[in-house]
């Protein structure tokens, strides 16, 4: 007979199989996942399964529906709308920590590397595909460092669901389609958006804190802006929307 410990392991194995299926699209919205036909496909008992199941749940990722079991959820434009209106007001707030306490020499010094080399890859190199992935990743390098000088792990776990859910990268938090990276990764937006970081810090660097907050808050609100408007001419009047046509970059 397992262990709890070994039945607490298999599940959360379980969980990231079916999780990373979920954000890859392997697995779409609205699909009846079923114990018995993941167990067979996954070589585990029923059990594991079952509690993978609740714990994606739990996440958001599914939902229960009596006399159904679990169904992949599905994710609308005001999904979008929401997330990002938090991930503002989450961000913003991490940026008023850090003015408040103040950033030292050496953390300046190292916002100022990652700007330098986002600068590199928005005016120094050619535009392509490959640099507008690279860009996001550096993008997304930017904000989770300023997470970790606000040093407070609540606000990082808050800020990380809101990200992953509703579903806008695949699970490498890579967009999901050539169509969405031209659309939304366009080089003029993106030196806007460096230019916002450049600002950001430069608030930070002086302690204006109130500035600082206020220009995190536009910067993902306007980048919000920008994907909704993209959302809504493919999808009007806001239906569920498949993962392979959402993209961001705030």
């Amino acid at each position: 007979m397992s262990s709890p410990e070994t039945s607490r392991t298999r599940a959360l194995s379980v969980a990231d199989i079916l999780r990373n299926r979920i954000f890859d699209g392997e697995i779409p919205p609205g699909a009846h996942l079923m114990e018995v036909t993941l167990a067979q496909e996954l070589g585990v008992s029923r059990t594991p399964v079952r509690d993978a199941l609740a714990r994606l749940a739990d996440e958001g990722l599914l939902v229960y529906q009596p006399n159904r079991g679990f169904l992949v959820r599905q994710f609308h434009t005001k999904d979008i709308k929401d997330a990002f209106t938090v991930r503002a007001t989450l961000e913003s707030l991490g940026c008023r920590l850090i003015g408040e306490r103040g950033l030292l020499h050496a953390e300046q010094e190292r916002l100022a590397a990652l700007l330098e080399a986002q600068r590199k890859v928005l005016h120094d190199e050619e535009w392509n595909d490959g640099q507008a992935l690279l860009w996001q990743d550096m993008n997304l390098d930017f904000h989770f460092a300023l997470l970790a000088l606000a040093d407070n792990s609540w606000l990082t776990d808050a800020v990380r669901r809101a990200r992953q859910l509703p579903i806008i990268f695949d699970s490498k938090s890579h967009p999901h389609d050539h169509e969405a990276l031209l659309l939304l990764y366009r080089r003029e937006h993106s030196r806007q958006a460096l230019g916002d970081h450049y600002r950001i810090v430069d608030a930070l660097a002086q302690r204006e804190v109130g500035r600082a907050e206020a220009l995190m808050r536009e910067h993902i609100l306007t980048n919000r802006d920008v994907l909704v408007r993209a959302l809504s001419k493919n999808t009007p009047g806001g239906p569920a929307v498949q993962p392979a046509q959402w993209v961001g970059q705030a």
